[in-house]
């Protein structure tokens, strides 16, 4: 599995995570994504827990350390070619305010999309 790293879990039963992995996988090719659910993931990265992979995503980079959350946007604000070029805008505390607030709502929308199947404002596959 430490050939594959880059990993970046995601919830394949999500709309937002497949949307979001369709463009990342765009704009890299490099990275690996393996399903949050499946459970061979934590036989590999024992310090992984299912339910918080599930929550919010999960990025584990080729030194083998565990980013969740607004640290997986960081990594890959300064790792993807093309992306990393405007990671000056998060340098300073504004630029940090704007990400995790984008961020957070984007939880919300996720949360929103998988626990009803009956919110006609959340995403579709």
């Amino acid at each position: 599995m430490n050939d594959h790293l880059p990993i970046i879990l995601y919830d394949p039963e999500c709309p937002l995570c497949l949307r979001f992995k369709q463009g990342l996988e765009f704009l890299d090719k490099s990275l690996t994504f393996v399903s949050a659910r499946d459970d061979q993931i934590y036989l590999f990265f024992p310090e992984l827990d299912k339910k918080t992979c599930l929550e919010k995503v999960h990025l584990i980079t080729s030194e083998r350390l565990i980013l969740s959350g607004p640290e997986v946007v960081d990594y890959l604000v300064k790792t993807l070619p093309g992306v990393s070029k405007f990671a000056w805008l998060l340098e300073n505390e504004q630029g940090r305010k704007v990400k995790d607030f984008f961020y957070h709502k984007v939880e919300e929308l996720r949360e929103l999309s998988t626990k009803k199947d009956d919110c006609h404002q959340c995403p579709r596959n």
